[in-house]
């Protein structure tokens, strides 16, 4: 199999990230407006409990199997043969899951209200089953995976607009983003014939993945359980109302940050077969890259989205969410955190086989974030929830960082943390002053990010950032305006 260009790949997730940027931008302002804070709080409510019983459906395989795929990808009978064994592992989780959903549903008198709206969403069960994303991303096909997921969201923004009118819609708007999100799985099974075939294999070695699925779902679980956790307890402990603010501050936030990791989840198939082949070299020149993209993004996109709290809530979502401004500014670092974390316990630790640092980390940030959920949330509600939040990432950042000792040069992380964080500053000043003195919510928003990442841009351009003039290369390269191509 012919290795994938990296850059295009990143390039690739890249852009399809840009659209899962894109695509929430047309339609939460419009979705956020017709729900109400009720409405969105009882939608992630659901979207927030289903989501633990996809968890035991995949039983961590997600991350297993790219890991494990991406060293079998150049043989087509043994990635086959693979593939076909994940598979089956993964349809008697799903069935298991299912039971225990069923349980749940009527056994649980929170979920009586929900019912409805629960079963149309646990479609998202069977159908990330069936989509086996996971080959994909071993076998790094970029491209299909971003073809697919353009023609699904299109499809569903057109069903969106045409069908959600009122706030009583909102099992119609569920229905709508389950199509959005695995719907497109379905091609997925298809398409999988193109890499593999399941009719060629016969006999089946199922028990040695049991236990690396396992140790890999423990981690899985645990991150799930407190990424999730404060949604959770926020529908228990409080209504839909406070649920509809906290997913509308940290929805903003995490539409950001999906765009500051993008990059970096190419990673890991590429780190995995140069630690298969102890390319020591390019596995380190590889993290360090990876390291220092991440903080050149992520910082300014922190500070500036501070900044543009306000603006932004008031753009997407409209007056009645005013209660997510402070929500969402205290949210802010997450896209640091979780930015770090993502890379370094699951990009790093993963390919290395080092995963029980990661389960050590987040095992912590989940015991953090639960006690202190317990605590702030009956009484400051979802600004108790977002403390809980950056205080569990914060511990599994810190943690992660401790084990990444030795892997990772912390004293170069550190000082290109403090350059990028200094950049930002500058830039924040700038952004401060068009936000002050531009009248109108639209315009100063554009004026200020505009100026925001100009200069920014002429910061990293001052400071010769490596990557700013390899990005200028490709460019001169890609259009025909190097040197000697260059007419008089």
């Amino acid at each position: 199999m012919r290795t994938p260009s990296l850059k295009k790949n990143a390039a690739l997730n890249v852009f399809k990230t840009l659209l899962s940027l894109i695509f929430p931008l047309i339609t939460f302002p419009y979705v956020a407006r017709i729900m109400l804070p009720e409405g969105i709080g009882k939608v992630n409510f659901a979207r927030a409990i289903i989501e633990y019983f996809v968890l035991i459906s995949t039983l961590g395989i997600q991350i297993y199997a790219i890991r494990e795929g991406a060293k079998v990808r150049e043989d087509k009978y043994q990635l086959s043969k693979f593939s076909k064994e994940i598979f089956t592992v993964n349809v008697v989780s799903t069935v298991a899951a299912y039971i225990l959903f069923f349980i749940a549903l009527f056994y649980v008198p929170k979920f009586s209200e929900y019912r409805a709206l629960l079963c149309i969403i646990s479609a998202t069960i069977l159908f990330t089953t069936l989509g086996m994303e996971w080959l994909y991303s071993a076998v790094e096909d970029y491209e299909y995976i971003t073809k697919r997921y353009i023609v699904f969201n299109i499809l569903s923004i057109i069903l969106l607009f045409t069908l959600v009118r009122r706030q009583e819609d909102y099992l119609i708007y569920a229905s709508i983003s389950v199509i959005s999100n695995v719907g497109a799985n379905i091609c997925n099974f298809v398409h999988s014939r193109k890499y593999v075939d399941f009719s060629s294999v016969k006999k089946l070695e199922l028990r040695r993945h049991i236990k690396p699925v396992f140790i890999v779902f423990a981690m899985a679980a645990t991150i799930k359980v407190y990424t999730v956790l404060d949604t959770t307890m926020l529908g228990f402990l409080c209504d839909d109302w406070q649920v509809g603010i906290y997913s509308a501050a940290i929805k903003l936030n995490k539409i950001v940050l999906s765009l500051v990791v993008a990059a970096g989840t190419v990673v890991m198939p590429r780190l995995s077969l140069y630690s298969e082949k102890q390319e020591k070299e390019k596995f380190d020149n590889l993290v360090r890259r990876g390291l220092d993209i991440l903080l050149m993004v992520a910082l300014p996109c922190t500070v500036g989205l501070c900044l543009l709290s306000r603006n932004v809530v008031l753009i997407l979502s409209g007056s009645a969410y005013n209660a997510a401004v402070p929500v969402m500014k205290l949210m802010n670092p997450i896209i640091v955190l979780i930015g770090l974390s993502n890379f370094i316990g699951l990009q790093l630790f993963m390919p290395l086989r080092k995963e029980k640092y990661t389960l050590y980390s987040v095992i912590a940030g989940a015991v953090v974030n639960f006690v202190l959920n317990l605590v702030l949330i009956p009484h400051y509600k979802a600004m108790g929830a977002a403390v809980a939040t950056i205080c569990a990432e914060t511990a599994v950042t810190g943690i992660q960082l401790c084990f990444a000792h030795g892997i990772v040069n912390i004293g170069r992380l550190v000082r290109a943390f403090a350059l990028y964080l200094f950049n930002s500053i500058i830039m924040a000043a700038f952004v401060f002053l068009c936000l002050k003195f531009i009248s109108g919510l639209w315009m100063s928003t554009f004026v200020a990010i505009l100026v925001g990442i100009t200069v920014y841009g002429i910061l990293l351009i001052l400071e010769k950032n490596h990557f700013v003039f390899d990005m200028f290369k490709v460019i001169r390269n890609r259009f025909g305006l190097t040197p000697e191509n260059r007419t008089i």
